[in-house]
């Protein structure tokens, strides 16, 4: 009657670390298992007090010896494959039953790692059973300081549509300390603000005014397509979500203070010899008279003599009254001025957008006062 063996299971890590770190300003996992793999070696010692078996290692002769890697994100578990494409997550050695991993897990990842195998006692005729499981994780850098900077640029600003932005950018930028975080480890999303939903949306399908970037640290837009328009970014370190930070700008097509006047170029005094009134209409702010006022303005100009009722003349600068057009009595002009508005899309009565045969929406400014004469 041989007498029972004393067995002693393990896996030894011969390389690597069960723990990893990742570092998101530099997007790099500490180790790199891709560089640095980690290598779990079965250990199985056995001792036979009858001395038939000499004591040693055996785990090279363990049976039905597998390793099963599961990859646990959130709810889902899944098993992990040998390779993926031309990228390798593991190799097993059949002889050594040696597991090499070369997987980096992610932050929101577990990655259970279980081997079992089964060693027969051939004086006995007895097979034993041997397991190990462990879970491989990475944790995130604690030394994270992940700031959004916006420079100069305002959470309010006031586009005045004579001073010409055209398209312009808004930068900003994410930093981990004084240091600026790189692009290619960084997540910039752009949103604007839907009235309609109450909420930010990341849909720039219908927005004329955005040009490029909102995917971007700096997102780019057209000044003539922005009434009001209310932008946020969100931004984190890659793979840290958690470092995520916002930063909200609110961009408003303003006239500020400006002044404006009609008066007669021509005929302020009627005369028997006066054939033509010609009227003249400007607008001024602190920096004097705004040049093509047309193209910020809508300006009706309006005329009347002696007790009749101002009628309208016309639309502009300067509008002319001819002398079958002229009453007696004491001339008298007045203008309508009302802001227009940035560009805006057309859309008939049922609130379809009119486009041209190729396609490309019909824009146009619109007063943005009704008109009270």
């Amino acid at each position: 009657m041989h007498s029972a063996l004393s067995m002693v299971f393990q896996v030894l890590p011969l390389g690597g670390s069960l723990l990893q770190k990742y570092d998101a300003p530099s997007h790099s996992f500490i180790p790199n298992r891709e560089l640095t793999p980690l290598i779990l070696q079965p250990q199985l010692m056995v001792s036979d007090p009858d001395g038939t078996i000499p004591t040693g290692d055996y785990a090279s002769q363990l049976n039905n010896a597998s390793w099963v890697l599961t990859l646990r994100e959130g709810n889902n578990d899944s098993l992990l494959p040998a390779t993926n494409g031309d990228d390798v997550n593991y190799t097993i050695d059949a002889a050594t039953k040696r597991l090499t991993v070369y997987y980096n897990v992610g932050i929101s990842a577990v990655l259970h790692v279980k081997f079992s195998g089964d060693y027969l006692d051939t004086r006995r005729s007895e097979t034993h059973h041997v397991e190990w499981e462990r879970d491989m994780s990475t944790e995130a850098q604690t030394d994270l300081n992940v700031t959004l900077e916006t420079g100069r640029w305002k959470h309010n600003v006031r586009l005045m549509p004579w001073k010409k932005w055209g398209q312009f950018g808004i930068p900003v930028q994410l930093k981990n300390g004084p240091d600026d975080i790189a692009d290619n480890n960084a997540v910039y999303q752009w949103q604007w603000w839907d009235e309609q939903t109450q909420t930010f949306s990341e849909d720039f399908t219908d927005c004329p005014w955005l040009v490029s970037g909102e995917q971007t640290k700096q997102i780019v837009v057209d000044q003539n397509y922005i009434q009001k328009v209310v932008l946020r970014c969100k931004a984190y370190a890659y793979g840290n979500q958690h470092t995520m930070q916002y930063f909200t700008t609110r961009l408003r097509r303003w006239y500020g203070q400006f002044d404006y006047e009609v008066d007669f170029l021509r005929g302020k005094y009627v005369t028997n010899g006066t054939n033509t009134i010609v009227l003249n209409a400007w607008v001024a702010n602190a920096k004097g008279n705004i040049s093509n006022p047309l193209k910020y303005f809508d300006m009706e100009l309006f005329f009347a003599a002696g007790n009749e009722d101002f009628r309208s003349v016309g639309y502009g600068e300067e509008a002319i009254i001819v002398r079958n057009d002229l009453k007696t009595g004491e001339p008298k002009c007045g203008i309508l001025l009302r802001e227009l508005s940035a560009f805006m899309p057309l859309a008939d009565d049922d609130g379809n957008i009119l486009c041209l045969d190729n396609g490309t929406p019909l824009f146009a400014q619109f007063p943005t006062k009704s008109r009270e004469v």
